[in-house]
């Protein structure tokens, strides 16, 4: 690992970016007041305090925001129940979003005349169905079908009648896809690529894409969030979770948990924080995206590749639904002030894969593990799927496995084995 005193200095376009930030956002203004004015090295600047910056970054009252907002887009991005979160793009901005994910596509391997489906979900500000559908239209390459992913039957109807052969979206929208199928529409109906994107994609599931649809090709469509921008783009024929970094947009980098330093060489895990260099309005600097990763090439190689490895613990992806750490602790602390507590002493979240389906176990440790009851359980459940309806409505539709509860000691929770810190999620997804 490099030392901060060995670094190189932020490049001409990274410093106007922060000199911009700490003169126009009372946010940036205040949380970068003990950073010298002219601090040269993007880790001269504190990593962003997540819970603040959102804090901050409210409807009514923003300090975050550089200018106050005359013409754009808003997007909702995710956050934990009861408060939202919310992303602003001027247009301008919102453009360079599109271009930069579209041409990423297009060096993922796009192809002249493939007629794409677009499946993500559209509707009530979220943004990926909107997001997909600009950045194929800047690929400038293919023909884009904007179907969303809401209604299968008219998805399969629009499979047939204008021969798509790329399907984009969560990969649980096309598991539920391969069971309305036809043994006809397998027998006619052509899938030469998969592009996915929301959540992993697990060898289960491609091998049923690939039963259905031999030679398909399933892989990453990018990553991407809305609230923080461009991530990776995935190169033909990449391994599961190897993107690239957008250089000419963003500065991604893994920070050590230990440390709290930047990681320069491969193989090493770290909490991936990314800084935008084209957000102005709601700048996005040293922001932590909520995934770990491990760097693959070496320090300054042109589009750096890097391999996701799962969520870091203030949420997890279970199929197409986040779950976020704030969402557990609210529910159990809720039980916790109810007229039966639980007792609960801490909790870890442990995310799984199996039968093609993502799972969530909830490990609770009490002082007693042994005189928890089915009704306590029972209780907890109940809890978390009122506070995160989607959970129960995705569980029904079969896009993922029930949440299930697990009575532990203190001591029975999973920990980091160098630092002994308590993981809030463990992923047993990624190996």
């Amino acid at each position: 690992m490099t030392t901060p005193a060995t670094r190189e200095p932020a490049s001409e376009q990274l410093l106007s970016v922060l000199r911009f930030v700490r003169t126009h956002s009372p946010f940036y203004r205040d949380f970068y007041a003990q950073v010298p004015q002219d601090a040269a090295r993007l880790d001269d600047y504190p990593v962003l305090d997540s819970q603040a910056f959102w804090a901050a970054n409210t409807v009514q009252g923003n300090t975050v925001l550089t200018a106050p907002i005359t013409e754009g887009i808003t997007f909702k991005s995710g956050g934990t129940t009861g408060h939202p979160k919310y992303s602003v793009f001027t247009y301008e901005e919102w453009r360079a979003f599109t271009k930069a994910f579209g041409q990423g596509m297009r060096r993922a391997g796009l192809q002249p005349g493939q007629r794409i489906g677009n499946l993500f979900y559209a509707g009530k500000l979220y943004a990926s169905f909107l997001f997909i559908t600009r950045s194929i239209e800047a690929a400038g390459i293919s023909i884009c079908y904007p179907l969303a992913g809401d209604d299968l039957d008219e998805i399969i109807a629009a499979w047939r009648q204008f021969d798509i052969d790329v399907l984009a979206g969560v990969p649980t929208t096309l598991m539920k896809l391969l069971e309305r199928l036809t043994p006809e529409d397998k027998a006619r109906l052509k899938l030469t690529t998969f592009l996915f994107g929301g959540e992993p994609m697990f060898a289960d599931q491609i091998a049923a894409v690939q039963a259905v649809f031999p030679g398909c090709q399933v892989r990453s469509i990018g990553v991407a969030g809305v609230d923080y921008g461009e991530l990776g783009w995935a190169s033909p024929g990449a391994e599961p979770g190897v993107h690239h970094c957008f250089d000419d947009s963003t500065v991604m980098e893994l920070i050590d948990d230990a440390t709290g330093e930047p990681i320069d060489v491969p193989g090493r895990t770290g909490r991936i924080v990314l800084t935008n260099l084209a957000r102005r309005l709601m700048p996005i600097i040293r922001y932590p995206v909520g995934d770990r990763g491990e760097w693959l090439d070496p320090v300054g190689t042109p589009s750096r590749r890097f391999r996701l490895l799962g969520r870091t613990e203030e949420g997890a992806r279970v199929g197409p639904m986040s779950l976020y750490v704030d969402d557990m602790r609210q529910a159990l602390t809720d039980l916790e002030h109810s007229e039966m507590p639980l007792g609960f002493r801490d909790f870890q979240m442990v995310i799984e894969h199996h039968e093609r389906l993502d799972a969530c176990c909830l490990r609770i440790a009490v002082e007693r593990p042994q005189e928890r009851t089915i009704e306590d359980t029972r209780r907890v459940i109940d809890r978390v799927y009122a506070a995160r309806p989607m959970y129960r409505d995705l569980q029904d539709q079969q896009l993922v496995h029930g949440l299930t509860v697990q009575w532990v000691t203190a001591s029975d929770l999973h920990t980091n084995a160098r630092t002994g810190k308590l993981l809030r999620v463990v992923d047993h997804r990624h190996g």
